[in-house]
């Protein structure tokens, strides 16, 4: 479903399409629910900030959510050789999105204060030198398609240049590079505690730290007029 916006805010502009993913609007919901519209990949908002595409309010019927389909995997379900997915941007090691093979599984058990012991599950991927604690929420198993293309290539006796199997910055594997380099730059400029360092350094040091950024990956940004630029993130 496809709505215009007829009252703009911070996030949303006045007569931009949205796409809708939920609707709240039969007079059945709880008070908290009832008159809200969930725009995709922005939140949700009064109905009333919205038109069909016609002009007219929008109708008196809700629409639940799609949700993704997502299946726990836990550290049991684990074997080597298994290719996980991260979904999380909070390792320097790995990237979000990254593919990576499991070449090691050990349980270790650690102990609280009190003398109660636990287990924690740990994965050594190939290519990492650091053991992390598994978690179901930060991995997730390959899709039937990615599966399908990893043994296809197999087969074919191509490489799967998708799996990362070596030390790799995060971004080198990043989906858009020169957007990523922007967005830390930008970080920089309005970070108000860069101290004597440059523009550059402090976004290499800092912002982009996570990334294992260096001088170089900026060189060719400097060259680029600033219009240039800025077409690179539009």
């Amino acid at each position: 479903m496809i709505v215009i916006c007829k009252k703009e805010t911070k996030r949303i502009l006045k007569g931009v399409r949205y796409e809708v993913i939920g609707l709240w609007n039969s007079g059945k919901n709880s008070r908290w629910l009832e008159g809200k519209i969930q725009i995709k990949d922005i939140g949700k908002y009064s109905v009333n900030n919205f038109t069909d595409l016609n002009g007219n309010p929008l109708p008196k019927i809700d629409i639940q959510p799609t949700l993704k389909n997502y299946t726990s995997l836990k550290f049991e379900d684990l074997k080597e050789g298994d290719i996980l997915v991260c979904n999380s941007d909070n390792y320097k090691c790995l990237a979000k999105g990254a593919m990576y093979r499991v070449e090691k599984l050990e349980l270790k058990t650690l102990s609280t204060h009190s003398g109660y012991k636990h287990q924690i599950g740990q994965v050594k991927f190939v290519g990492i030198e650091r053991k992390l604690k598994y978690s179901s929420w930060r991995f997730r198993k390959l899709t039937t398609e990615e599966s399908r293309d990893i043994s296809l290539k197999s087969v074919f006796g191509e490489e799967t240049t998708e799996v990362v199997t070596k030390k790799t910055r995060k971004i080198d594997l990043s989906a858009n590079k020169n957007l990523d380099l922007v967005k830390n730059l930008a970080k920089s400029i309005l970070d108000e505690n860069r101290h004597h360092l440059s523009t550059i350094d402090w976004a290499i040091k800092k912002t982009g730290n996570h990334l294992s950024l260096d001088a170089e990956d900026y060189k060719e940004l400097l060259k680029m007029k600033l219009e240039d630029v800025l077409k690179l993130v539009d």
